[in-house]
């Protein structure tokens, strides 16, 4: 075998082989004693027509078979014998055949960078603050309030206004159609408020209770609902109530109805406890991200197109699956996907970029990934599910996701490395 190894570039690679006649010759006469064996040839019994005449009755798909035997066994061959790191399967080009002559053809693949990373021991990096003022325990506190918060009826003989909550019961006929009516009842609407159609919130806004309205509204063609994207529907809507919401005092009995405190005070110093933990492990976070995008700017290599593209599909897929949990369908979203894809393009560059550093890093440190702490992590995962650890373990165990875990807790604990090594700055 001839395989001569082009460099394209630092990481693009082209093997011109050619494979000898002897080897493609033998071969062939294999695959066709193969076909032989079980070929029905008309005028032969079954397993006897020559192998002549197989030969040139099942030509292209023996010539096929050929190829797909000898040509991933001898590039793998001199992958090997190179000892190069691919990325992923090489792709065929230029195959060339000719019965008597040697097969030759180019395959084309990438390598992985060959990396020397040595600046990151003392990497400069400035410390975020984690401190919680007064201001956030309050407005944790707030946030707490509206949370307790009643929708109280409101007794007295008034119309709707802004920030009411109108309980209503409606049908809604869709104009063209004859599905069937869109119903509800004791249904409960924000007047003004963002999750409240504007077609509801201006029919309702001045309404008493009791009083009926008829009004329409024309679905967006990406509306989530999606028998309702693109329609009319024409509604009737009555009135039942009108409520408000009525805010619990800030106090210590406001403290004793969220929890185990028996005063304000207590309320207050957990709500500050877990702001601080929450500052302080995004803080550690964002720390370890400005690392990472040192070592990035610091660095320069070639990137493997292939693996760019991995990450790329990653994003989108991500982007759909989004999209999907909103109950909103990709295919029928005002989405352009090439813009899409342009936009992503520069950001997983960098992730496969940072991935390609901490690999480097922890396979220079040792760092390794024990299988206790996979367990952990994995224990983590299924109480935040709320789902049994073996499942979550069987799931894992699908499409390397018990790999993918793995690899994310040793990146965790190679960020963590560089921050220890890292010169902070006050």
């Amino acid at each position: 075998m001839k395989a001569e190894l082009i460099d394209i570039s630092a990481c693009k690679k082209n093997f011109d082989i050619e494979i000898p006649q002897e080897v493609v010759d033998r071969e062939i006469t294999h695959i066709a004693q193969e076909f032989a064996r079980r070929a029905r040839v008309p005028g032969f019994r079954p397993g006897k027509a020559p192998i002549a005449v197989v030969k040139t009755r099942f030509r292209e798909e023996i010539l096929s078979e050929m190829m797909q035997h000898l040509m991933p066994k001898y590039v793998g061959d001199a992958i090997e014998e190179r000892q190069l790191d691919i990325v992923q399967a090489p792709r065929f080009e230029s195959v060339n055949y000719t019965p008597g002559q040697p097969l030759r053809f180019k395959a084309v693949f990438e390598v992985y960078p060959d990396l020397d990373i040595t600046n990151y021991v003392g990497i400069p990096i400035q410390q975020v603050s984690s401190k919680v003022e007064d201001s956030e325990v309050e407005a944790s506190l707030k946030k707490f309030q509206e949370e307790m918060a009643e929708l109280v009826p409101v007794e007295e003989d008034r119309q709707i206004k802004e920030g009411d909550f109108a309980e209503i019961s409606f049908s809604g006929t869709i104009e063209g159609s004859e599905e069937p009516p869109v119903t509800a009842q004791k249904a409960v609407a924000e007047v003004g408020g963002r999750n409240t159609l504007k077609e509801f919130s201006e029919n309702l806004l001045g309404a008493k209770a009791n009083e009926e309205k008829t009004f329409s509204v024309q679905y967006r063609a990406d509306y989530p609902e999606a028998k309702l994207a693109g329609r009319t529907v024409e509604y009737k809507v009555k009135v039942d109530a009108i409520k408000q919401k009525e805010i619990p005092e800030i106090n210590d009995e406001f403290a004793q109805r969220l929890g185990d405190y028996k005063t304000l005070d207590e309320l207050k110093s957990k709500a500050r406890a877990d702001l601080e933990k929450y500052k302080h492990d995004h803080a550690q976070e964002e720390m370890r991200e400005k690392l990472l995008e040192w070592l990035e700017n610091n660095n320069e290599f070639e990137i493997p197109e292939s693996l760019v593209e991995q990450q790329l599909q990653i994003r989108v897929r991500r982007l759909v699956r989004d999209l999907s949990r909103q109950g909103i369908n990709p295919q029928r979203v005002d989405v352009d996907w090439s813009k899409i894809r342009q936009d992503q393009h520069q950001q997983a560059i960098r992730d496969v970029k940072g991935s390609l550093i901490l690999d480097y890093i922890s396979e220079k440190e040792n760092i390794t990934v024990n299988d206790e702490e996979l367990d952990a992590e994995i224990e983590k995962i299924a109480a935040e599910t709320n789902r049994p650890k073996e499942k979550v373990k069987e799931i894992l165990s699908r499409d390397s996701g018990l790999g993918r875990i793995r690899g994310q807790i040793r990146n965790k604990k190679t960020l963590d490395l560089l921050q220890q090594k890292a010169r902070v700055l006050s």
